[in-house]
């Protein structure tokens, strides 16, 4: 069992000194990610009982095999970019393609990257596909063409993208709230598209966010967003879980590249986002994830052993205990327990994040979970 702190991740769409109260810093300028885990773009330092830097990474005591999720906080002034993650077929081939020399760099590693949002504070997200009826309402709203928009209304994704990026431009984009409006969406809505106009006034992919759902999540609510599943956090604060991936390929609302041809390939029509509305205290375990998160609040829980298991405090103060010992954690600071660990107990007072992995002995390791909290 080891503590470590987040990594910290200073992206320009960040809320300034967002992350403070987990990161320990104020630096003045945005803060957007903590990263929890070994991926190489950000390993976690490892610190001490008093949370003291040890001048070691967790990733010099564990590789990507032993350590399958990585956990952040993200802190999102402004919209993200309309991104997709590739599936695990996908994701291989095209990371062992790029290292042909003189190939274009479009996949950061050779894993699928599926994750989950859990809200700390209200949050607003494009994911997934609107309606078809809405989508065309709204583009056509913007004068697009019919050819596009019956695209959109053939669910042809393909040729409904390349359409918008060629036909886009800024007097299009400026007039995306009214669009909205026009087309009947509910306030909170047109907003969105507003603060879309506002920060990418002159990028081509903010007139593909028309095609995205939108979802609001209150505190303790989550959306699984699977590979292939087009999306773009808007504004908010909140957890993210997600398989030891760093694989985003983007469609715009961004200055990073812009890979058409490979996000269109990384779409896949027959997965969806799921909302869950929880309480504090719920088990979050959407179909096929690869993860359980339980956001445990004042309370105590035996964890289980036989798969990684992650502690972050999120306010508060909680006690990790094992056959090893005892530790206390510090809001940003969080317990790294391997799958080989045996079973943990954590008390806390006040939030904390519970993820484990499901992708060893999945149904054993969920029995258990209800047992433990049974027997406590």
């Amino acid at each position: 069992m080891l503590i470590v702190r987040g990594a910290i991740k200073d992206y320009d769409w960040g809320v300034i000194d967002g992350l403070q109260p987990w990161s320990g810093q104020a630096t003045g300028a945005p803060q957007a990610e903590l990263w929890f885990g070994v991926h190489p773009g950000g390993p976690s330092p490892l610190v001490d009982t008093g949370g003291e830097p040890t001048g070691e990474l967790l990733a010099d005591h564990f590789d990507i095999e032993a350590i399958p999720l990585l956990v952040k906080l993200l802190a999102a002034a402004r919209p993200l970019s309309v991104q997709v993650h590739p599936p695990r077929l996908l994701a291989e081939s095209g990371w062992r393609q790029q290292q042909a020399p003189g190939s274009l760099a479009v996949y950061s590693d050779p894993f699928e990257k599926t994750e989950m949002l859990v809200a700390l504070q209200d949050f607003e997200a494009f994911a997934g596909w609107r309606s078809e009826v809405e989508a065309a309402a709204i583009l056509s709203a913007l004068g697009i063409s019919d050819q596009i928009v019956a695209a959109v209304r053939m669910r042809d994704r393909a040729t409904a993208i390349r359409g918008l990026l060629e036909a886009s431009s800024p007097a299009r984009i400026g007039r995306l709230a009214e669009a909205a409006e026009a087309a009947g969406l509910a306030p909170e809505q047109v907003a969105a598209y507003a603060t879309v106009t506002e920060h990418y006034p002159d990028d081509r992919g903010a007139l593909l966010t028309p095609m995205l759902a939108y979802l609001s999540l209150q505190p303790g609510e989550a959306v699984y967003v699977p590979a292939g599943v087009p999306h773009s956090y808007i504004r908010g604060i909140g957890l993210e879980v997600m398989t030891s991936s760093d694989n985003v390929i983007r469609l715009g609302l961004t200055g990073k590249p812009v890979f058409v041809d490979q996000a269109i390939a990384a779409l896949d029509d027959k997965v969806a986002p799921q909302m869950m509305a929880t309480r504090h205290g719920d088990l979050i375990w959407p179909v096929n994830a690869p993860f359980v998160v339980r956001m445990l609040q004042s309370g105590g829980e035996r964890i289980p052993s036989g798969a990684y298991r992650i502690l972050l405090l999120i306010e508060g103060s909680a006690r990790v205990e094992s056959e090893f010992g005892e530790i206390v954690l510090r809001p940003g600071t969080a317990a790294v327990i391997s799958a080989d660990d045996p079973d943990s107990f954590v008390a806390a007072d006040g939030l904390v994040a519970i993820v484990q992995s499901t992708s060893r002995q999945v149904e054993f390791v969920h029995e258990r979970w209800d047992v433990a909290r049974n027997e406590y």
